[in-house]
């Protein structure tokens, strides 16, 4: 259960209501997440803004990895509305259904390249520890550029700053209640 209702459109001061008709899925659903920032308007549409841009066509990290950072993150802290929500965005980013299930043994699975090791456990690094260890980050800068490292550490650092509001709240996945 949420800790704070979900808003709607319709719960907005008219001045808010393009705000959020601008977040809506094409079926004319707003993903939970949404619903509880629609309380400070602005700082949703600010805080969508980064989201699209750290997943945006622009980007210089391989759409795989960055999903298998973003599910790292869903993971190790449980929550299940992030794990869940980029499920079907990494298989679109070329991740198997075999690679997802084989995530909580992905340091013994043979499914996983040298290169998402390195991705998985920063990722986890940053998550659980925050400090990454030095031997952590060495091996991931043996594949990734250092603007690709910059841009990598930016989108854990946003997805564990999203799990830290979804967990608060108590924002439950949209399956489960998305409007």
């Amino acid at each position: 259960m949420p800790r704070i209702p979900y808003l709607n459109r319709d719960d907005l001061p008219e001045e808010e209501r393009d705000r959020f008709t601008a977040l809506q899925r094409p079926d004319g659903r707003a993903m939970n997440l949404h619903r509880v920032m629609a309380y400070r308007p602005r700082l949703m549409q600010l805080r969508t803004a980064f989201a699209r841009a750290l997943n945006g066509s622009d980007t210089i990290v391989p759409p795989r990895l960055r999903e298998l950072a973003q599910l790292t993150v869903g993971r190790v802290t449980a929550s299940a509305y992030e794990f869940q929500h980029h499920v079907e965005r990494a298989q679109r980013a070329g991740l198997s259904k075999e690679h997802i299930m084989a995530l909580p043994v992905w340091e013994r699975h043979p499914l996983f390249s040298d290169e998402e090791r390195a991705v998985i456990r920063y990722a986890e690094a940053m998550t659980r520890d925050v400090r990454v260890p030095d031997a952590t980050f060495d091996a991931l800068r043996a594949f990734l550029s250092d603007a690709q490292l910059v841009e990598l550490t930016l989108v854990i650092a946003h997805y564990n700053s999203t799990v830290r509001f979804l967990e608060a709240l108590q924002v439950l996945p949209d399956e489960d209640g998305g409007a």
